[in-house]
């Protein structure tokens, strides 16, 4: 099962509304979507859901995984070089289109993928085609706009958080290489990539096999037009398997706060009931307070309330899945003087969790709340579509993602928890005087 809701919840905050009806309602069939894999390779997914605002995204398994040691941060790069110089258009030819059409046209990138994503209205849609190609195949990246994009760079790697710092540094602590790359270009990588780097990179992983033109607020047959039309690499290169490891990150940052994450490796997305059932387990043990200045009263929350005797803190449970593999933990962040005994007990927890039928039974309800609710915006129904074809190879309804949902019992869940007590990945940074090291926690 694939769904942007499932698969990074932590960066997600759900919302439920409650419907009353005062009769009954009309039926509707909600808009299906279709797919189509071309003679070129590509897979076609469309949602035609009458929207007057056209979404078209041109996505590619090429995430910051595919790098390699030498190419570390090259991802990072390929997605701020976004709307340079193509082959076709000049930076200003494609700002000043698609603006004129009163579109948008910007990039994002994961661990495993690459998007290009065009929004503009439909009856503009074919002429901003033209700007979506040559930004997301016609590369040339032009040296001097690649050395002026320096200081863009530095900006970019200062916008990180705190918590996806620590992200990155427990990605790498768990993995090493390939998932363990991060999604922020290191420090030494800036300045470095020449263009025949980048151009290399892009004509290996930037092929048809490996590309999804994924859209809503359009036919299908509009996008299947559109997308034979790419002229793309016909290479067929495939990932290495990421191997787990385990390990520990430390850095230490002048702060009166530690910020701590604990995980061990859950399951991918080639094991489809066993990542779903993390999800719920996610929600069962609890992600934080759902009110706002609400407080929590998940099993997580109250197994390490205890060690942090009256003092401010903040925990919740972190889920992540990928093609083959995962990572399932724990992110903290307290006082740096009761940052050690919150460690402890929340991976005290983690090692016995301690669930109720009751508890996963909400965490399944709060997560099909997730998924049903991500239909309610343009861009998650687009999110969810480019998942589904990207793990699954076809869309899914979200109804039937739902399902799916309902079909995990507390066995499942019970079964999956008791895998916490593995080989622990540690990140850790902030005062960390009295953070335990990742070899102390048992």
């Amino acid at each position: 099962m694939a769904c942007s809701a499932v698969r990074v919840p932590i960066l997600r905050n759900p919302s439920v509304r409650n419907y009353a009806a005062a009769a009954k309602a009309a039926q509707v069939s909600s808009p299906s979507s279709d797919h189509q894999v071309l003679a070129n390779k590509i897979t076609c997914a469309a949602l035609d859901n009458n929207s007057p605002i056209a979404q078209v995204s041109i996505v590619f398994k090429a995430g910051s995984r595919n790098e390699t040691y030498e190419t570390q941060g090259i991802t990072h790069l390929i997605r701020l070089a976004a709307g340079l110089t193509t082959s076709r258009s000049s930076t200003f030819g494609i700002i000043r289109n698609i603006q004129q059409l009163g579109g948008n046209l910007f990039a994002a990138a994961d661990r495993e993928s690459i998007a290009y994503t065009l929004q503009v209205t439909r009856n503009n849609l074919e002429k901003a085609f033209m700007f979506l190609e040559d930004t997301a195949t016609r590369q040339v990246f032009k040296p001097w706009e690649i050395s002026d994009m320096e200081p863009r760079i530095r900006y970019d790697r200062g916008l990180a958080s705190n918590q996806t710092r620590l992200i990155e540094y427990l990605h790498k602590a768990a993995y090493r290489t390939g998932l363990g790359y991060s999604l922020i270009i290191p420090k030494r990588q800036i300045g470095k990539f020449s263009t025949e780097a980048l151009q290399h990179h892009v004509n290996t992983w930037f092929t048809g096999s490996r590309c999804a033109v994924v859209g809503t607020g359009v036919p299908l047959n509009v996008l299947n037009s559109f997308a034979s039309s790419l002229q793309l690499p016909s290479g067929n290169p495939t990932s290495s398997p990421s191997k787990y490891w385990g390990g520990e990150i430390r850095k230490e940052r002048d702060s009166p706060l530690a910020s701590v994450a604990i995980a061990v490796e859950s399951a991918g997305f080639d094991k489809d009931k066993e990542a779903l059932a993390f999800a719920v387990l996610q929600l069962a043990a609890g992600i934080g307070p759902q009110v706002k200045w609400g407080n929590s009263v998940t099993p997580l929350q109250k197994a390490v309330g205890s060690a942090a005797d009256g003092n401010p803190f903040a925990v919740a449970a972190f889920n992540a899945s990928y093609t083959d593999s995962g990572l399932f933990g724990v992110m903290i962040e307290a006082p740096s003087s009761i940052a050690g005994a919150v460690t402890k007990a929340a991976y005290k927890w983690m090692a016995s969790p301690n669930l109720t039928d009751a508890d996963i039974n909400r965490g399944k309800v709060q997560l099909k709340t997730m998924i049903l609710d991500s239909a309610d915006t343009q861009m998650g129904q687009l999110e969810n579509l480019i998942e589904q074809t990207i793990y699954k190879g076809h869309p899914v309804s979200l109804a039937a993602l739902a399902a799916e949902v309902d079909n995990i019992s507390a066995a499942d869940v019970k079964k999956v928890a008791g895998k916490l007590s593995g080989k622990p990945s540690m990140a850790a940074f902030g005062n960390l005087s009295t953070v335990p090291h990742v070899d102390q926690l048992s």
